[in-house]
């Protein structure tokens, strides 16, 4: 809480992983080190319908019911999520990066996170889903 970046920077870091580390031809972080971070390091003693986590970021891995990735969203996709309604996608998958930002605190009443965080990358194949036909 309290890191304050722009869309644009959220979106510099998830290139940064999508990229494995590499920035312009230079590996700045090891691409194991990203790996390590962007899959599912979650015990397998836990509940499986519990989010799958890497290091910072949640994985799109086996389907789990309280997951903040939606469903539509490819395997092997991660997901950051921030306080103010952030939320940072990388597919791999399809080579994206997406990013939202509400810049606000507080929820109406009523409001459904898990819901709405899930929409936003079913929104998000949706159109890759419908750009491809």
């Amino acid at each position: 809480m309290n890191m304050y970046v722009s869309s644009r920077e959220l979106a510099k870091w998830g290139y940064f992983h999508l990229k494995k580390g590499n920035v312009d031809g230079k590996q700045i972080v090891s691409n194991e080190i990203i790996d390590i971070a962007t899959t599912v390091q979650t015990p397998n003693s836990l509940d499986v319908e519990l989010p799958q986590n890497g290091y910072l970021w949640f994985v799109k891995d086996l389907p789990a019911r309280k997951s903040e990735i939606g469903e539509l969203v490819s395997k092997g996709s991660f997901q950051n999520l921030g306080y103010t309604g952030v939320t940072l996608l990388v597919i791999p998958q399809h080579n994206l990066v997406a990013v939202r930002a509400f810049n606000s605190f507080g929820s109406p009443n009523g409001f459904d996170y898990l819901a709405d965080v899930r929409e936003f990358g079913n929104t998000i194949m949706t159109c890759l889903i419908s750009a491809s036909h």
